[in-house]
């Protein structure tokens, strides 16, 4: 049977980390002799290699290195959570951290309300975050990095589940003043010829003209930004019109007098707001209740 230690492994997760010995050796607090040491023996424990030097001089896992690195933050994280007290009066006691990734074009309409949720009803939980692209969050799931990641179904990758969180249908957002604002629905025809800004962060821009495109209508993509505010400024401003995503039970954060939002009549694929997970694991009752508060919060 294999033996290691809990401390290699987190030299090991600090090499993944940091791509480096030296770096890893100084965050850790030990000499760069003893994090190599460590992770020799835990790599003569499973016998494996995990690791191979490049050329630039930093490390990079092995298939079998980057498997372990997945195996290694769960086991640290229960580790911290046996630690913390998770098993006093039951195994299902609400306490330890969650770490959160979450789109860009999402995060203000998520992370604040849960963050208020569990202050008021679960203070014992740690939620941290991360924002980015849905394809670098998903990666940090698969990666043992995140417990989930909150993410549009039709950017959805290869090795993680989903739970649904809430249908979420693509609107036209258009300034108050423009003369198709009053519509009850309008399709990308009737706005054929519109200046267009987009939401710049991958692939949102990519898949909104992928739907004007679809619909036979070539999009005039005036500008992108990264910014929600800037895209409602400019769209307010009358001098262009843009997609966003709507849904039931929450108004996106730069809605105002400024702007409308019309439903989209063409036909388009059906898209909800869902939470990747690591696949084919228990997860935790405390990362179950945060999905299902993210269904009650955004329903």
């Amino acid at each position: 049977m294999a033996e290691f230690t809990l401390r290699q492994l987190e030299y090991f997760v600090a090499v993944l980390d940091h791509g480096s010995l030296t770096k890893a050796a100084s965050e850790s607090n030990i000499s760069q002799a003893a994090a190599s040491m460590a992770i020799a023996q835990l790599e003569k424990s499973l016998g494996l290699d995990l690791l191979i030097r490049t050329r630039a001089k930093r490390v990079e896992p092995t298939a079998a290195g980057l498997e372990l690195g997945v195996r290694a933050r769960r086991i640290l994280r229960e580790t911290a959570d046996l630690h913390g007290g998770a098993l006093m009066g039951s195994h299902e006691e609400m306490r330890g951290r969650v770490s959160i990734g979450c789109m860009v074009a999402i995060s203000p309409r998520v992370i604040p309300e849960l963050i208020g949720y569990f202050a008021e009803k679960w203070p014992e939980v740690e939620l941290d975050f991360v924002e980015g692209a849905a394809e670098d969050l998903q990666k940090g799931v698969g990666e043992g990095e995140l417990d989930l990641a909150f993410v549009y179904s039709p950017q959805v990758v290869p090795g993680v589940d989903v739970v649904k969180v809430v249908e979420s249908r693509p609107q036209f957002m258009l300034a108050a003043g423009h003369p198709l604002a009053g519509r009850a629905s309008l399709s990308f025809a009737d706005l054929a010829g519109e200046d267009v800004i987009l939401f710049n962060v991958p692939p949102s821009a990519e898949r909104v003209t992928a739907m004007f495109l679809a619909a036979g209508i070539e999009p005039n993509v005036r500008w992108k930004s990264v910014v929600a505010q800037t895209i409602r400024g400019v769209v307010a401003s009358g001098r262009a019109i843009s997609v966003t995503h709507a849904w039931p039970g929450v108004a996106p954060v730069y809605a105002d007098a400024k702007v409308v939002l019309v439903p989209i009549k063409d036909d388009l694929p059906e898209s909800w707001l869902v939470a990747a997970v690591p696949p084919g694991i228990d997860r935790p009752r405390r990362v179950n209740e945060v999905i299902r508060a993210a269904i009650h919060l955004a329903g």
